[in-house]
């Protein structure tokens, strides 16, 4: 077996390998996903409840689902594009449309029959309640 001397240039094409590979894979993997776009967010919690805001400008109220599947919460939707240049043309177009979907998982003790959700001035808000730790020492009234 010969004898192989190492040069920086052989990890510089293994490094280039390697990028056009992963660049591939994400390609392949961006044409199999559903979901066009991700909206952000912000995930709060308090001495009362876990709060899940995400901005969802420009995106109608019917577009949105928020759903409890298992131990997920999962909000999807659409934003929809509407053209409306009148004869112009696009310079730039940075905004996301199409469908979305985010999914957080649920942490223990969250009451699930009390979750909220609110959509007002472009943010979603939902709001995740905690149970209330059950009381070990009460008095009972006697009848």
């Amino acid at each position: 077996m010969a004898k192989l001397h190492w040069t920086p240039w052989m990890a510089l094409a293994e490094i280039g390998n390697e990028a056009g590979r992963m660049m591939e894979e994400a390609a392949a993997g961006a044409r199999d996903c559903a979901y066009a776009w991700q909206p952000v967010a912000d995930v709060v919690e308090t001495e009362a409840e876990f709060r899940v805001t995400l901005e969802l400008a420009g995106v109608a109220r019917e577009d949105v689902a928020v759903e409890i599947q298992g131990r997920e919460l999962l909000i999807q939707g659409s934003r929809r594009f509407e053209k409306d240049v009148r004869g112009g043309l696009y310079q730039m177009l940075e905004r996301s449309y199409g469908p979305f979907a985010r999914s957080f998982a649920l942490p223990k003790g969250v009451s699930r029959t009390e979750i909220t959700a609110v959509l007002k001035d472009g943010l979603l808000v939902v709001c995740l309640p905690k149970m209330r730790p059950e009381r070990l020492h009460r008095r009972i009234p006697i009848s």
